[in-house]
C-alpha cells in the first residue's frame, strides 16, 4: 500500500507530460485533466482515511535505506493537504475551461498548473529535507511561467517583485540546507528530529530553526516579507490567481507546522514568542493595507496576508490545541480564498473591471454571485456560523488559555477591519445602484464560472456547518504532526522491509 504514496506526485507529474504531448486544445484534452484532477481527489480523500486508521504511510524511493535515501511519508497533515490542493486545482481548472473557449486556451496554462501541483504535492509528501527544497523549485519554476504566460509587456514588471523574493528565498533556503546538514549530518526529517534534541541550547540550533522560519515565512509571506503578494497576484488571469491565493502561501504555513511541530525541538520557546508576534503584526498591516484599497482583487490579496497571520498565531502559540487551530484555518481559508478570487474574475467578466467605485448592481442581475461572494466575506470576517468563525474562534481561545491578551487584541481589530473592507466590496460592487449607460455583460460563460465558484462556496458551508467533525480531523492531524516519536519510529520501520536495512 505504501507505493501508493507516490500517487499524488505522478499523477499530475505524467498527465503533464501527456498534456505537452498532446497540445491542442480539444475537448478530450479537457475532459482528461478533470477526470484526473477530480480521480486525484477522491485519492486523497481514501489516502486520509487509509492515514487516520492505519498510520502514516512510508515509501523508501529506490529501496534506499534511511537515512541513505529519500522518503515519502503520507500522514493526516499532508493527507488534508493533499485533498485542498486537489480540490482547488479542480474548482479553478473547472473555472477556466468555463471561462475561455477551447480555441482560445493557451496550450501551456494546463500543463504548468498540473507541474505547480506536482511540486505542491512533493512538498507536502517529502521526508527529506533537500527534496523538499527540489519541490519549491518545481512548483516556483512552474508558477514564474503561470504568471508570465499571459500577461502583457507592459505589466511584467508587477511580476519581478514575486520572482526576485522567491529566487532570494531559494538561496536561503539552500543555505539552510547546507547548514542543516554541517550540524545534523543528514537531511532527512526523522534523524533531524531526532539529532536536534540533543542540541538543545546549542545556538547553531537556535540560528537554523531562525533560519528556517525565515525561509518559510517569506514563502507564507509574513511581515515584512510579503510585499510580493498584493502586487503579483491581482495580474494573473483569475483561475491561475485563485490557485495561487488558495494553495501557495499555505505550503508555507504547512512547512511551518512540520518544521516546528514534527522537527524542530519543542524547547524553542523564545522562537515560538517571536513566531506569534510577527504573526500578530501580520494580521494588523495585512488588512490596514486591504482597508486602504479601492480594487476588489487588490482587497483580496492584502486579506491573504492577514489571513496568514492568523495561521502562523497558531503555530507560534504552539500547543497541541494552537496547531489544531492552524490546520483548521489552513483548511477554512484555502477553499474560502479561492472561491473569492474566482468571485472576483466573474465580476471583472461581467463589469469590465474590478473598481469599487466603477460599478454595481450585481446583487439584482447576479443574485447567485451575490449571495456566494457575502457567504465567502463573512466567513473571512468570521461571523458565526460559516468556517471561519470557527477558526478565528479556536486561535483567540487558546490565545485567550494562555493569556497572550495583546495578540488576541489585534486579531480582534484584524477581525473587524476584515469586516469593514468585505463589506467595502458588497456595497461598492453588488448593492449599489448600477450606473446609467453602463452595461452588464451577462453571458452563459459568466453563468459557467458562477457554477464553478458555487462547488468551493458548498464545501466552505459544509466546514463551517460541520465543524466539529472537521476539528476532530484536524487534532487528530496535530497530535499526530506532535508525536515525533511516532514519526522517527514510522520512518525508520521502513528499514524493515529492505534487505538488509542497506540500499540496493
Amino acid at each position: 500500500m505504501s507505493v501508493l504514496v507516490g500517487l499524488p506526485i505522478a499523477l499530475p507529474l505524467g498527465t503533464a507530460l501527456l498534456a505537452l504531448l498532446f497540445p491542442r486544445p480539444s475537448t478530450a484534452r479537457r475532459f482528461g485533466v478533470v477526470a484526473v484532477l477530480a480521480f486525484q481527489l477522491g485519492f486523497s480523500v481514501w489516502l486520509l482515511e487509509t492515514v487516520m486508521r492505519q498510520g502514516p504511510l512510508v515509501l523508501a524511493l529506490g529501496g534506499w535505506a534511511v537515512p541513505y535515501g529519500i522518503v515519502l511519508v503520507a500522514d493526516t497533515l499532508s493527507a488534508i493537504m493533499l485533498g485542498l490542493s486537489s480540490l482547488t486545482a479542480l474548482a479553478c481548472v473547472l473555472y477556466g475551461f468555463a471561462e475561455s473557449l477551447r480555441e482560445h486556451e493557451h496550450p501551456l496554462r494546463v500543463p504548468l498548473l498540473l507541474l505547480l501541483v506536482a511540486g505542491i504535492h512533493l512538498a507536502f509528501l517529502t521526508g527529506d529535507l533537500f527534496t523538499l527544497f527540489v519541490a519549491f523549485e518545481v512548483f516556483l519554476l512552474a508558477s514564474y511561467g503561470l504568471m508570465t504566460l499571459q500577461m502583457v509587456a507592459t505589466r511584467t514588471r508587477r511580476a519581478l517583485p514575486y520572482v526576485t523574493i522567491n529566487l532570494v528565498g531559494s538561496t536561503l533556503f539552500l543555505a539552510a540546507c547546507a547548514f542543516a546538514y554541517g550540524l545534523f549530518g543528514t537531511l532527512n526529517l526523522s534523524e533531524i528530529a531526532v539529532r536536534s534534541a540533543e542540541l538543545v541550547g546549542d545556538v547553531r540550533l537556535d540560528l537554523l530553526a531562525l533560519l528556517f522560519f525565515l525561509v518559510f515565512g517569506l514563502k507564507a509571506g509574513v511581515f515584512p516579507l510579503y510585499y510580493w503578494l498584493p502586487v503579483s497576484y491581482p495580474a494573473l488571469p483569475t483561475p491561475v490567481a485563485a490557485f495561487f491565493a488558495g494553495m501557495l502561501t499555505k505550503v508555507g504555513v504547512y512547512v511551518l507546522i512540520r518544521m516546528f511541530g514534527t522537527v524542530l525541538p519543542a524547547e524553542l520557546g523564545w522562537l515560538h514568542g517571536l513566531v506569534a508576534w510577527v504573526a500578530g503584526l501580520t494580521m494588523v498591516i495585512g488588512v490596514l493595507g486591504a482597508v486602504g484599497q479601492s480594487r476588489m482583487r487588490t482587497i483580496l490579496s492584502y486579506h491573504i496576508v492577514s489571513q496568514v497571520g492568523y495561521m502562523v498565531l497558531a503555530v507560534g502559540l504552539f500547543s497541541p490545541f494552537s496547531f489544531a487551530a492552524a490546520i483548521f484555518y489552513v483548511v477554512h481559508h484555502i477553499v474560502v480564498k479561492a472561491s473569492l478570487f474566482l468571485v472576483g474574475g466573474v465580476v471583472l467578466r461581467i463589469h469590465g473591471t474590478d473598481r469599487l467605485d466603477a460599478r454595481g448592481g450585481l446583487w439584482t442581475a447576479a443574485p447567485i454571485l451575490s449571495i456566494a461572494f457575502l457567504l465567502q466575506a463573512l466567513s473571512l470576517a468570521g461571523i458565526p456560523p460559516l468556517s471561519g468563525f470557527w477558526g478565528k474562534f479556536l486561535v483567540i481561545r487558546e490565545g485567550l488559555s494562555q493569556g497572550q491578551w495583546t495578540l488576541v487584541l489585534l486579531s480582534l481589530v484584524a477581525s473587524v477591519l476584515t469586516l469593514v473592507s468585505m463589506l467595502k466590496i458588497w456595497f461598492g460592487v453588488f448593492w449599489s445602484k448600477q450606473p446609467e449607460g453602463v452595461p452588464l455583460r451577462l453571458t452563459p460563460s459568466s453563468r459557467r464560472m458562477t457554477a464553478a465558484v458555487c462547488l468551493l462556496v458548498l464545501v466552505s458551508l459544509g466546514i463551517g456547518l460541520g465543524a466539529e467533525r472537521v476539528f476532530e480531523v484536524a487534532e487528530h492531524a496535530a497530535n499526530e504532526t506532535l508525536d515525533r516519536a511516532g514519526y522517527v519510529q514510522a520512518v525508520r520501520a521502513v528499514n524493515q522491509g529492505l534487505k538488509g536495512g542497506e540500499g540496493p
